[in-house]
């Protein structure tokens, strides 16, 4: 029985070639009039950030956002700083996007059944020398329900987490369920935000980050 052979695309070719010679992707230089460029821009994105989102209010977004700065200069999408003084730009880079993650996993603490309270009648002394009827007033009363809170950033990270595994796992049904239920538990924070100020610092966040990408700073032959 004859064996079948799959036959090889041009890009597996040119990767199986470029192993056997040895040949290894070099980093991407960060130029320096994008590093100044790029500087700016984050700064700009910081201080809208900080306008319109407020400071990180837990220190999970500054895990996850030092995490995926260390991924993007790994993976070789960021061009990577030759001198000292330019890896403020990846400080920066950790300080943006820490207060962006708040989109995601900056709800809080909240009290979901703030609402749920039970009334009391309480009666209040009279002023008055001859006043017979007492003087009575409801009152609305904390319940065990009503003070009880909950970390939603905890919840809103563990809805993350998993919404990413699925889709690296290219389960989207899954995915699709819990990136719909982190929409809906962010909902109330959203909703708080400034967002004449969130969208400038999205947008400028943006630009900074394609500017010291490493396809913004390939220098053509």
């Amino acid at each position: 029985m004859a064996r079948s052979t799959r036959i090889l695309t041009l890009e597996e070719r040119i990767a199986r070639l470029e192993g056997k010679v040895g040949w290894r992707r070099l980093a991407i230089e960060l130029d320096d009039v994008m590093f100044w460029l790029a500087l700016v821009l984050m700064l700009a994105a910081l201080g809208c950030a900080v306008y319109g989102l407020g400071a990180p209010n837990h220190y999970y977004q500054f895990v996850f956002a030092g995490l995926t700065v260390a991924l993007a200069y790994h993976q070789g999408w960021l061009a990577i700083p030759q001198r000292a003084y330019q890896w403020s730009l990846a400080a920066a880079n950790v300080l943006v996007l820490s207060i962006v993650f708040k989109l995601f996993i900056g709800s809080g603490r909240a009290q979901p059944f703030h609402w749920l309270k039970f009334p009391t009648i309480s009666s209040e002394e009279s002023d008055s020398t001859f006043a017979v009827v007492p003087s009575l007033r409801i009152v609305w009363e904390d319940s065990g329900a009503s003070s009880w809170s909950i970390d939603l950033t905890v919840l809103q990270t563990f809805l993350m987490v998993i919404t990413l595994v699925g889709a690296l796992f290219q389960f989207q049904p899954f995915a699709s369920l819990t990136a719909f239920l982190l929409v809906l538990v962010s909902i109330p924070a959203l909703v708080g935000f400034d967002w004449p100020w969130v969208f400038p610092a999205l947008l400028a966040c943006a630009v900074g980050f394609y500017v010291q990408s490493a396809e913004a700073n390939i220098e053509e032959l």
